[in-house]
């Protein structure tokens, strides 16, 4: 039996010593070979398992939901970070901010474009009422990690960020801020296996990563309905109950959003 490609995204911030010992005991716990891959996006996984469909790859749980929409890959395990609970996303302002609806040309600061918590689930948040936030806000900043992003606020250089919940008192120790709206808890990463990956090699890296701990890492069976939130905000399903927008908040964000949108000057041609 040939090897079996394992991707693993750049954003997987492991140490290759680390990455090459946690293949190692795969190959200890299950007997299969592996071949590691860095790949510099996440976003490349669903073309290379298009094309590839027999390897397996460690997924932000977005782009897991794409890969199982798609019919490239299922869930096979998903990685969770010892210690710790569940997740949610949390936009974060400076004082005088009272809301959502105070946000239209405010500079954001998000944390990666390959972040859950810090980019992807707070703006399927805002688009699933019809909110466009490349038109909402002023400016738009990447700082590259939680921390970063907190530190950004902290020091005025944007109005708004978004972070996950464990983060939350890094960012009060530094700067008064309050709480704008608290999205999830969102799906951890998973390891998803493609749709040509045997069954009985799918089972035996199940069982054989149930036992592994990497570092602060350790990998679970997946959950009923783990990647189901990111579905529900493409359905346009969150509402006021759940913790959504009212029908108020929503209608002030998207008309000042099409006030903001039509007072931009034209652009000029170069």
């Amino acid at each position: 039996m040939r090897p079996t490609t394992f991707l693993i995204p750049s954003a997987v911030h492991l140490p290759e010593d680390v990455l090459m010992d946690m293949f190692e005991a795969i190959q200890r716990q299950t007997g299969l070979q592996t071949s590691p891959a860095r790949l510099p996006s996440a976003a490349l996984l669903p073309q290379i398992l298009e094309r590839s469909p027999d390897v397996v790859a460690w997924a932000p749980s977005s782009v897991a939901f794409v890969l199982d929409r798609l019919r490239l890959a299922a869930p096979l395990l998903t990685v969770v970070r010892a210690g710790t609970g569940q997740r949610s996303s949390i936009l974060v302002a400076r004082r005088g901010i009272e809301g959502l609806a105070d946000l239209t040309g405010r500079r954001v600061g998000w944390v990666s474009r390959f972040s859950a918590t810090g980019y992807e689930v707070p703006r399927l948040y805002l688009g699933s009422f019809g909110v466009e936030p490349d038109k909402l806000f002023a400016t738009q900043r990447f700082f590259g990690s939680h921390t970063a992003v907190a530190e950004a606020l902290a020091r005025g250089e944007v109005d708004v960020i978004a972070t996950h919940s464990r983060a939350l008192r890094y960012v009060f120790e530094r700067t008064p801020a309050r709480i704008l709206v608290s999205i999830g808890p969102v799906p951890s990463d998973v390891i998803a296996a493609g749709v040509d990956v045997p069954a009985n090699v799918r089972q035996r890296l199940a069982r054989g990563m149930r036992a592994l701990r990497i570092q602060s890492f350790e990998f679970a069976p997946v959950g009923e309905g783990h990647l189901d939130l990111f579905g529900m905000l493409r359905r346009h399903a969150w509402d006021a109950g759940d913790g959504g927008l009212s029908t108020g908040v929503r209608h002030a964000l998207v008309e000042s959003t099409e006030q903001r949108s039509r007072s931009r000057p034209p652009a000029r041609a170069c």
